[in-house]
């Protein structure tokens, strides 16, 4: 099985690249793709590591976007990821992310519901894009908090969520230019996990189609073998390539899954 969608340590997952790589190892897997949220930090470590193992990375990318303050994502593949216009058209997304991230932790330390230093985060973080709420929970786990990496979703609700009511909804460039910038990369545009777009699904994906859009990703583990084959007949209709992939965050994941349990048998591209 090829695993197209895969996060590190780099974005919102818990897996270093080391972690990763032996995870495939173990795993078996022998192609895979890793496709961090709006970040290319990750690809040239993990295409050296997996060379020593005999392991195929394919250079992706998972960019956030928007339609009408509805988010959803547009995975890259096979891009250039040393393309600057790609670098810096991804800084500008990351960017945002650490800037809310310092504000609501400031001020939830203001409101005395934490007490933790911005500059510890940094110190654990730093070597990100972007620092997300998510980045602080695993830094104050390195300093020595009793905390679990599963328990994040509670820690978020009794904290961060709290005060994500005074900071706007980050406002995401649109699909079209996060096709159109994957193209200019030289790489491939594929709608990630359509189901997750409701009843806009179809209506995305048809509107996207003239923009650029290559392919969907038809396998997927929110996708249930009647949505699995709603996927792979629009993909045959509009010629589109079929992905697929686990969505793997490592011990973020909160989908019971593994690594390679959902991916494509071949790749069309």
């Amino acid at each position: 099985m090829i695993d197209l969608h895969i996060h590190s340590h780099y974005s919102d997952g818990t897996n270093s690249i080391q972690e990763l790589i032996d995870i495939l190892k173990f795993k078996k897997i022998t192609t895979f793709s890793l496709t961090d949220h709006d970040t290319v930090l990750g690809v040239v470590p993990i295409i050296q590591e997996a060379e020593k193992n005999s392991i195929i990375v394919v250079p992706g990318v998972e960019i956030s976007a928007s339609i009408n303050d509805e988010v959803l994502h547009i995975l890259g593949y096979n891009i250039d990821f040393n393309n600057n216009q790609l670098k810096e058209y991804l800084n500008s997304i990351t960017s945002t992310y650490t800037y809310i991230t310092y504000d609501k932790l400031k001020m939830l330390n203001e409101k005395g519901i934490l007490n933790y230093k911005w500059d510890n985060v940094i110190n654990h973080s730093g070597f990100k894009s972007a620092i997300y709420s998510s980045d602080v929970y695993k830094s104050m786990i390195k300093d020595g908090y009793d905390f679990k990496l599963k328990d994040w979703p509670k820690f978020y609700k009794d904290t961060f969520s709290l005060v994500s009511q005074h900071f706007p909804n980050i406002v995401f460039p649109s699909p079209e230019e996060a096709i159109e910038i994957i193209l200019h990369a030289g790489g491939i545009p594929v709608l990630a996990h359509p189901k997750r777009n409701g009843n806009n699904d179809v209506i995305f994906i048809k509107k996207l189609i003239p923009a650029g859009l290559k392919g969907i990703e038809v396998y997927y583990p929110f996708h249930d073998k009647t949505t699995t084959r709603k996927y792979n007949d629009i993909a045959n209709t509009y010629n589109l390539i079929k992905t697929g992939g686990t969505d793997w965050h490592g011990e973020f994941t909160t989908w019971n899954v593994e690594i390679g349990d959902f991916g494509v048998e071949h790749l069309e591209f």
